[in-house]
């Protein structure tokens, strides 16, 4: 047939053509159309706006990266339409990512961003970690907070005492190993400190140079910003481990990382309230944060897992070893 300026129609139905179209759409990033949900919306508003702006042959180059590592995050997932979704959604998440990386490289538009956020390049503060940012929301479609941790403080200092002191028995608690945490914390992380301790507490401190027990120092309450909040006294048996709920409580009001060693295999399956329930089985690979004190230098950090933050907060757990070889942070 012709067209309308006489011209004679190419031969066939053009399906090969407008799919081949359309999965070039996909790939360069331009997946980002009318109905998005709300967990991908930033990302691709970061994409829509980095086109305008980036030379193509980039926009590209970072586009068949983000591609590369969506294909190899997934790779253990059997062929399905629903592994091509989420490849779909974990590219276009990669490349919001990767420009951002691009923008901040080469004095882009991220820097500007960053120094408003007071990250890499704000004075006084530690630049941000790729690990403390992602741009997924939780199921209730709360941003997760990954630069805030509710810290407990009864784990911590009994950690130290056993580790560190070589204590047993009784009495293992001490606020030196506190301090050292949120000293860590805040000023080696950058992270907002928020504690829970049982109300009245009281413990030795070695940093003072002795065993008396005493209340909370004045210098582990700074390190908080004055955010240290106290579990009530409570001994029913059924509250024996209140601090631990008003952990996981605090974090999921915060949906923050929460420091403790307590596996809490007790509260995955008993928590009383089905949301939050559900929010500590679906979310604690990405926020449930571990440490350790190292017994010679009594030093404190943390253990932290290879798998990227940005593919935790999307559910996935079980990636191919190989392909955290180059996969993106």
């Amino acid at each position: 047939g012709k067209n309308a300026k006489g011209k004679s129609q190419p031969k066939g139905d053009g399906k090969g053509k407008s799919q081949g179209k359309q999965k070039g759409k996909a790939f360069s990033g331009k997946g980002c159309v009318a109905g998005v949900d709300g967990k991908k919306a930033a990302a691709c508003d970061t994409v829509t706006e980095a086109k305008q702006r980036l030379p193509k042959e980039v926009v590209a180059r970072l586009a068949k990266q983000a591609h590369a590592n969506a294909e190899q995050a997934l790779s253990s997932m059997p062929d399905s339409e629903s592994k091509q979704a989420k490849v779909k959604s974990v590219r276009i998440m990669n490349l919001a990512r990767l420009i951002r990386e691009h923008d901040a490289n080469n004095g882009g538009g991220g820097v500007k961003r960053a120094l408003e956020e007071g990250g890499e390049g704000a004075p006084g503060k530690r630049p941000k970690s790729a690990q403390d940012e992602v741009e997924y929301s939780d199921k209730h479609g709360r941003p997760f907070s990954l630069r805030e941790i509710v810290v407990n403080f009864a784990n911590v200092g009994a950690s130290y005492g056993v580790k560190v002191l070589g204590r047993e028995g009784t009495g293992l608690f001490d606020w030196d190993g506190v301090r050292k945490a949120c000293r860590f914390l805040k000023n080696e992380r950058g992270w907002k400190v928020t504690g829970v301790i049982n109300e009245n507490y009281t413990g030795s401190d070695q940093a003072q140079g002795g065993n008396n027990s005493i209340r909370l120092p004045q210098d582990i309450k700074q390190l908080c910003d004055g955010d240290v909040l106290e579990t009530p006294r409570i001994t029913t048996s059924n509250h024996s481990s209140a601090d631990d709920e008003m952990t996981i409580k605090c974090a999921y009001r915060r949906n923050s990382r929460f420091l403790d060693n307590d596996n809490y295999r007790d509260w995955l399956t008993q928590l009383h309230d089905d949301k939050i329930r559900e929010w500590l089985n679906t979310y604690q690979d990405l926020l449930h944060t571990r440490y350790f004190f190292d017994k010679s230098t009594g030093d404190f950090d943390l253990i932290e897992g290879n798998v990227p933050s940005h593919m935790l907060a999307q559910g996935i757990k079980n990636v191919d070893k190989k392909a955290l070889w180059t996969m993106n942070r």
